[in-house]
């Protein structure tokens, strides 16, 4: 529970409606994502962000109160990760060359990821900063698919606890292009 505690990741954006007078609240998750066919029907892309931002609680809630956070607030660690899902009974290997970002690009150094038959394979890809406050991050990927050069661009929406609830419990409908479909079905 303390490491839980520690990690201000979450995000709560109030909306108020002038005409209506009715005020609502949307909680974000610390989690963006999003999802492209890299082989049509046959292997995803799941390019996943973990909103990272330690703070010590009671010390960042008394400096948020008094209005003291600086511009170190603004930019917090993107922990990258890339999950390729596999719907076919072979293997496939891709070339991942480097990704774009607002904040700048990765590198990956033609790093050659192996997606087993039938599996869903995540490797950790390394972090950049992105803005404590945005909902969305834009990438630009280029990959070789099948040896053929790929350039993919997604935009990385940062989920809200709805959205968690809603695409990720259990038998749910992801919200990528294959949708329900497991890998190994």
């Amino acid at each position: 529970m303390l490491l839980n505690g520690c990690n201000a990741g979450t995000m709560t954006v109030g909306h108020y409606d002038g005409t209506t007078g009715e005020a609502s609240k949307t909680t974000y998750s610390k989690y963006y994502d999003n999802g492209d066919w890299l082989l049509k029907d046959k292997l995803g892309l799941v390019i996943l962000v973990d909103h990272d931002k330690k703070v010590i609680p009671v010390a960042h809630g008394t400096a948020q109160a008094f209005g003291a956070l600086g511009p170190r607030d603004s930019l917090v660690s993107g922990k990258l990760s890339i999950v390729l899902w596999n719907f076919d009974s072979v293997p496939h290997q891709e070339k991942f060359k480097r990704m774009t970002v607002p904040s700048g690009s990765l590198d990956f150094q033609n790093e050659v990821l192996t997606a087993a038959p039938q599996k869903e394979t995540e490797t950790e890809a390394g972090s950049f900063p992105i803005f404590n406050y945005g909902t969305s991050i834009h990438v630009t990927l280029e990959v070789e698919v099948a040896e053929k050069p790929r350039y993919i661009e997604l935009d990385l929406l940062r989920r809200t606890k709805a959205q968690l609830n809603q695409y990720f419990s259990g038998g749910a409908a992801r919200p990528y292009p294959w949708g329900a479909r497991s890998v190994n079905q």
